[in-house]
């Protein structure tokens, strides 16, 4: 039960919402007539919430997969059961219901652009510019052409959103640590401060990666052209690398 709340305070947050949401849901079970609004805002939100913090359907649920339980609460129609009450509350008291909503709203939000994971966008991608830079320089000169790269962790999420046409060796599957795939040996040598570079060539080699991006911070210990690794490009903060001991791929389409 102890971990049953610890994923449901992780989730609410602050709490404002999640408080909004219940009290939202009580004046629902007191007012709402509808039955078939009853039976999906009322019943089956109430449902969903008594199973999600009944120990035995955690276990089972872990046992089908682990670290996903706060999806659970994904499920429940919190924004819909808010703004359906909140109608209901103003369809009745008008003036006191724009009062006491735009209180709610003043007190349970934020200004997002205060969130260190918001900026100004760079590009119409709404992503890092460097990543469309890295990219522009490995992307494959035609179709047929299937070149893959290894990235620092920071972009590995923004590779994919921006292009499919690049592979990766790994992919954000291994950045989470709960999932089943653990880490990758590339990966594991890519976060290192310091890099032999004879390791790096030979994992790169191993899992056919034509391209090598390294944050310039990064020390490099040995010599990268010896290893046939040779600097293609560079950005504010990256070096990109072509591994000449990997051939680019040519698959030609039916």
């Amino acid at each position: 039960m102890k971990d049953v709340l610890l994923i449901f305070r992780d989730y609410t947050g602050n709490g404002f919402l999640t408080i909004l949401y219940l009290l939202s849901l009580l004046y629902l079970w007191v007012t709402e007539k509808n039955r078939n609004i009853r039976g999906i805002l009322v019943y089956g939100a109430s449902l969903l919430q008594l199973l999600f913090f009944l120990p035995i359907f955690y276990y089972g649920y872990q046992l089908l997969d682990k670290g996903t339980y706060y999806r659970i609460l994904w499920l429940l129609p919190m924004t819909i059961t808010i703004s359906y009450a909140g109608v209901k509350i103003l369809g009745k008291y008008p003036a006191p219901g724009i009062i006491l909503g735009v209180i709610l709203i003043a007190v349970s939000g934020k200004c997002v652009y205060s969130s260190i994971y918001i900026s100004e966008a760079e590009n119409v991608y709404h992503i890092p510019q460097e990543v469309i830079e890295v990219c522009e320089v490995i992307m494959p000169e035609d179709e047929a052409e299937r070149v893959t790269g290894v990235f620092p962790d920071e972009l590995i999420h923004f590779i994919r959103q921006y292009t499919s046409e690049i592979r990766m060796v790994y992919g954000r599957d291994y950045l989470a640590p709960d999932w089943i795939y653990g880490d990758h040996p590339l990966r594991q040598l890519m976060n290192r401060a310091e890099i032999p570079v004879g390791r790096l060539s030979a994992l790169a080699t191993e899992y056919k990666c034509n391209y090598i991006i390294l944050a310039r911070e990064k020390v490099l210990i040995g010599n990268l052209e010896l290893q046939d690794i040779v600097k293609i490009g560079e950005t504010e903060h990256y070096d990109i690398y072509r591994n000449e001991r990997v051939d680019i791929i040519y698959e030609e389409s039916n």
